[in-house]
């Protein structure tokens, strides 16, 4: 996976590398309401940055144990 720092833009490839699921279940992030994408023409993509203020407002830690996602 290449690193997510240097992309504007994530695929769902990205996406379910990063969370470790399905290449189904990432699909079916992409049709969340809140979660942040883009269709360009038939392509997915999703911003980085609102990415990864989804998985930090989604992510349960009560203890903030082991969460770096910078």
């Amino acid at each position: 996976m290449n690193n997510l720092a240097e992309k504007d833009y994530l695929t769902v490839s990205d996406i379910k590398n990063w969370l470790n699921i399905s290449q189904g279940a990432a699909y079916g992030l992409t049709h969340r309401r809140d979660f942040p994408v883009c269709h360009f023409g038939g392509a997915i993509r999703i911003p980085r940055e609102p990415f990864l203020d989804w998985v930090a407002q989604n992510t349960h830690n009560p203890n903030n144990y082991g969460v770096n996602i910078a």
